[in-house]
């Protein structure tokens, strides 16, 4: 009870002002109705209230009793007044000290990449700049991240210097992402490069992710207009029909980075074209080789040629990225394709929500991938030619949904047997991806890192970057 009266200024300043009213009352009441003194309370009142805010009153007792009741109420406020003004000073200065500490102080470097956003992702642009670094000649790199996130300074800071390298100079400030203040603390229009990310993290969160990118945007685009300043920008949003629902409110020289269709695209090549993916730089460097996964690809469409009958392409699991495969498969030909989705009814509904999206159709089976009992006889009865592995995540937590999809995968490869069956496996992170098994059969791409090297090109070299993405875009034109 007394913890919870005091842990507050405003509860301590009120229990030491109820504490002053008590003896002021019950002392004027002991001396008035029990010592006889005085001609009435008010009186009496009065005396106490001389008392308590002036101890020189106490050479005006004249008796033993009146002084006895007048030094009780003198020593009683000083000690309660003295305490009450104590607090309220002591808790005035110390917030006033605790904001003083918390304020950056605005970077004053010039040509630097700023990134705007979530800590879960500024790591990401870290390993982005570092691994630029050499070509652009970039020596700083400033992170604006949201105020809920100062208490993990430390660690955020330390992950973004172990990504960023030890020639990397690294600024971690803190801020309104979406406003005017926090790109002035982080000196948005003196820097090269811009890259907005979403401070709205977790495989669960796309759609709110992309608003707060795009209303960050708009924020930035009215700053940098009134600052008339004109670096490079780029804005990265998780799923592309959001893009394009808001893109026309942005320039033509800003460009976006679209995690899910950067993903789905690999995702396309490694099914119809994997010889494609050895000219990509480090998209699939994660884990497995693309040669012998490029044998057994090429067998499993020569069979299905052979059968006369579409390419069996089982999923296995389903997550943000599903609804863009769906698309890029759509247009490879939806034809071309018989697929069967292995998943959990409640991630399927969340991200895909039909069994026909843009015109592939999928036949779903409702289980958990982990179950050992489920998974191989549906993966049996459904006769695949290729497998895809991938999270189904329910939580913020990508460990976790890594995890469980890696535990599909060595079902998946279990259930194969001896069996030359080619299986493809994204996860979200890097370190998951190179902890599967070496077996042939298996090429495993991190998202992550996928959406890293886009990022990376994106700001350090544009022209490098657009000619990828027609690569990409042609995949599905030359199968």
């Amino acid at each position: 009870m007394l913890r919870r009266a005091t842990e507050t200024t405003f509860r301590r300043v009120a229990l030491l002002v109820s504490a002053v009213v008590l003896v002021l009352l019950g002392s004027a009441a002991i001396a008035h109705f029990v010592l006889g003194q005085f001609g009435d309370f008010g009186e009496a009142l009065w005396s106490a209230v001389l008392h308590v805010l002036d101890p020189s009153s106490l050479h005006e007792d004249s008796d033993a009793a009146e002084r006895t009741i007048g030094i009780f109420q003198a020593v009683t406020g000083l000690v309660l007044l003295v305490g009450l003004l104590f607090t309220f000073v002591a808790e005035v200065v110390s917030n006033s000290l605790e904001r003083l500490g918390q304020t950056d102080k605005p970077v004053r470097c010039r040509d630097h990449l700023l990134v705007i956003g979530g800590v879960d992702f500024a790591s990401l642009a870290a390993s982005a700049a570092s691994e630029s670094q050499l070509e652009t000649e970039l020596s700083r790199l400033v992170v604006l991240a949201p105020e809920a996130a100062r208490d993990s300074r430390a660690q955020i800071l330390d992950d973004l210097e172990e990504a960023g390298g030890e020639d990397l100079s690294i600024d971690l400030i803190f801020g309104d992402t979406a406003g005017d203040s926090g790109f002035e603390l982080a000196g948005a229009e003196r820097a090269r490069a811009i890259l907005l990310m979403p401070s709205t993290s977790g495989p669960i969160a796309a759609e709110a992710a992309d608003v707060e990118v795009t209303q960050a945007g708009l924020a930035l685009l009215d700053y940098l207009k009134e600052q008339e300043a004109s670096p490079l920008v780029r804005l990265l949003f998780r799923r592309g029909r959001n893009v394009d629902a808001s893109w026309e409110l942005f320039p033509p020289e800003w460009d976006a980075v679209v995690g899910d269709r950067t993903v789905s695209a690999l995702l396309r090549l490694a099914i119809t074209r994997p010889p494609a993916l050895e000219k990509l730089p480090g998209w699939v460097a994660e884990h497995g080789s693309v040669e012998p996964f490029t044998r057994l690809v090429d067998a499993a469409w020569k069979a299905s040629v052979r059968a006369e009958s579409p390419l069996r392409l089982t999923i296995v699991g389903c997550g943000i990225n599903a609804p863009a495969l769906m698309e890029d498969l759509a247009e490879v030909g939806a034809e071309t394709f018989a697929v069967t989705m292995i998943a959990p009814r409640e991630a399927f509904e969340r991200y895909l929500g039909s069994a026909e999206p843009s015109g592939v159709k999928i036949h779903f089976i409702e289980a958990r991938p982990t179950e050992t009992d489920h998974l191989p006889r549906n993966l049996i009865e459904s006769r695949p030619h290729m497998v895809i592995v991938t999270p189904s995540p329910s939580s913020w937590d990508q460990r976790a949904s890594d995890a469980s999809a890696t535990l599909s995968v060595l079902h998946v490869l279990r259930t194969a047997g001896g069996r030359e069956l080619p299986v493809l496996a994204e996860l979200f992170l890097s370190e998951s991806a190179k902890r599967l098994p070496n077996d042939p059969r298996l090429l495993a791409v991190s998202t992550l890192r996928s959406t890293a090297i886009a990022v990376a090109l994106s700001l350090f070299d544009p022209e490098r970057a657009a000619e990828l993405e027609r690569q990409l875009a042609a995949g599905a034109a030359d199968h």
